[in-house]
């Protein structure tokens, strides 16, 4: 799976994970489960980003800027 495939399958999953937390909160019940997952998911998502900065170099950025340029 694509890493931009994935960030939106991680994405999807949180909303819907804060839509259960939410109705949950609403009814006083307890959210500990889904609190986890969403912790989970934040973590990964973090690791989506960080690894998509750590490819994207300064060569790379180095060539957009100078096509950027002329």
């Amino acid at each position: 799976m694509s890493t931009q495939k994935l960030e939106k399958v991680v994405r999807k999953e949180l909303n819907i994970l804060n839509d259960q937390i939410d109705e949950k909160i609403i009814k006083g019940m307890s959210y500990a489960r889904e609190a986890r997952r969403h912790k989970f998911l934040l973590a990964r998502l973090a690791e989506i980003e960080r690894t998509r900065r750590a490819s994207s170099g300064w060569l790379s950025r180095s060539f957009s800027f100078t096509s950027f340029m002329f």
